[in-house]
């Protein structure tokens, strides 16, 4: 129950923020494509299982440097994954905190070395309910890394 708590709160923070930012104009809007790969740690003992994903999202920018990102795409071995995050714009790096539906995680991201076409990311995730859950495909964190292409320039 204090879990289910737990989410149902982050997701009323998130809504609220979101629905508050939007008085304010985007700034920036990039579409992009990303390419992740990482490991998931899958059982007690932390054993690491490797994955990898295809993304298309898109980060929101505002005058305040505030951030609304969304991203989905296809992902091995879950099929499909997908996040949900806010953040802040510092100088040329992105720091973004969020929700992963599925495998159901919180995140922490962000973007360094920006070149011509895109930017590297990275992650870390955990999973609060534990190896148990069905809906985190029984991962108790995920360590990921990246390229995102922007697909606005």
């Amino acid at each position: 129950m204090k879990k289910l708590l737990l989410v149902s709160g982050l997701l009323l923070f998130f809504m609220n923020i979101v629905s508050a930012q939007k008085t304010s104009k985007w700034t920036s809007e990039n579409s992009f494509i990303e390419w992740n790969f990482g490991v998931a740690l899958i059982d007690d003992d932390g054993f690491p299982f490797p994955g990898t994903s295809i993304l298309w999202g898109k980060t929101l920018i505002n005058d305040n440097n505030f951030i609304v990102e969304y991203e989905g795409g296809f992902a091995l071995p879950t099929l499909v994954t997908g996040k949900i995050g806010i953040g802040k714009k510092m100088n040329n790096t992105n720091l973004t905190f969020g929700i992963r539906p599925f495998p159901f995680h919180l995140y922490t991201q962000a973007t360094f070395a920006t070149q011509k076409n895109g930017y590297w990311i990275t992650s870390i995730e955990v999973n609060p309910f534990g190896t148990k859950s069905r809906i985190s495909f029984e991962s108790k964190a995920m360590l990921t890394f990246g390229y995102r292409w922007n697909l606005d320039k």
